[in-house]
């Protein structure tokens, strides 16, 4: 699940995991809000959640916060998917139980390699 209120963003995530070439499939969220209420409703949950910060309603870091406090919720691999690049925020995203935190680049080759890596590492595919 990607969950970004950004249209393009969106589409350069589906674009490079369709360049995978790998049998995944990908849900959207707006943001924080849409994101629990789609996932306390999913019968089977993702095996992966990228989570931008800047949303609005209810942003990434708040979203976060109550995915990790959610017993349904909690073991989900939760990577942030950002465009701030700033070490603190990665710091404290870590500390609230990301598992991961990615800088959104301009470079789809580097998006597909680090998507390939992920979902080939734990076996997702």
């Amino acid at each position: 699940m990607l969950v970004d209120d950004d249209t393009d963003d969106q589409e350069i995530f589906l674009y490079a995991l369709r360049e995978l070439n790998l049998p995944v499939l990908c849900q959207f969220a707006r943001d924080g809000r849409e994101a629990l209420k789609k996932l306390a409703a999913a019968g089977e949950k993702p095996d992966y959640i990228f989570l931008d910060l800047n949303m609005a309603p209810m942003d990434g870091r708040s979203c976060l916060m109550a995915m990790k406090a959610d017993p349904q919720l909690r073991d989900i691999p939760v990577i942030i998917y950002s465009t701030s690049s700033d070490p603190r925020t990665r710091d404290e995203m870590l500390m609230l139980g990301a598992s991961g935190y990615w800088v959104k680049d301009v470079s789809i080759s580097r998006l597909c390699s680090w998507l390939r890596s992920l979902l080939e590492e734990q076996h997702v595919v």
